[in-house]
């Protein structure tokens, strides 16, 4: 029995669209002032491009949520933070390897599609390339800090509402919309992949920790084989 079984809510306390609506308003709002701050940075900031950008990726989609949490619900367990069984946890440390495993084949079948969008991902190889310092920087920011953060506004708000309509909306859906926001480049098609695993663990377990755990696992793999390979 998964913990969403053992401790069912109130169907009328799912996050719905005033939820959804206010979360990517705010969402819009703080990437959008976030990639003005980062382009205001001066030259020689001690935080590198790539770092600065994680921090925006983990810290606008929160703002987001929090913003969300506080339209009608005002308590985070029907968003999906709530505790989940060990072998969920599990899965999502299994599913996040095979995604990152996944990430080779995805891109050579599809990078054909997206000429020269290879620069997307260069900053953030370079942060994790540039020194042991900049690793750890990079590991905590890419790879705990965003995570959290687009996993609470991509399945806490967004799938969660979309749950109304059944898995076979709310999940494919939200991991569209998850790789949409990641640009229309190479990094699009392994986004969704990692969407439609993350929402399947949410609809499995109820909660949003299994799919924190796949893109932690996902993200941080890869921060770390740029660092050790040099980019």
């Amino acid at each position: 029995m998964s913990a969403a079984e053992e401790l069912p809510l109130d169907p009328r306390r799912r996050p719905g669209w005033p939820e959804v609506g206010v979360a990517l308003l705010v969402a819009a709002v703080l990437y959008v002032g976030g990639a003005v701050v980062a382009a205001l940075l001066p030259a020689g900031f001690p935080v590198s491009p790539g770092q600065v950008n994680f921090l925006i990726s983990g810290l606008a989609p929160l703002g987001a949520f929090a913003a969300a949490v506080l339209v009608r619900l005002r308590d985070v367990r029907p968003f999906g933070v709530r505790s989940a069984r060990p072998r969920w946890l599990l899965a999502g440390v299994g599913a996040g390897a095979v995604c990152f495993a996944l990430s080779w084949p995805v891109a050579a079948a599809f990078d054909r599609f997206f000429p020269g969008s290879e620069v997307v991902q260069e900053g953030y190889r370079d942060a994790a390339a540039a020194g042991a310092g900049s690793l750890v920087v990079t590991v905590v920011l890419g790879g705990l800090l965003t995570p959290l953060g687009e996993e609470a506004l991509f399945r806490g708000v967004l799938a969660n509402s979309l749950l109304r309509w059944g898995p076979w909306v709310a999940v494919p859906v939200s991991a569209a919309v998850f790789a949409v926001a990641h640009g229309i480049n190479d990094v699009l098609p392994i986004a969704f992949v990692v969407g439609l695993a993350t929402g399947l663990l949410l609809r499995l377990s109820g909660s949003v920790w299994p799919g924190v755990l796949v893109h932690v696992v996902y993200n941080s793999a890869g921060v770390l084989y740029h660092g050790i390979t040099g980019g």
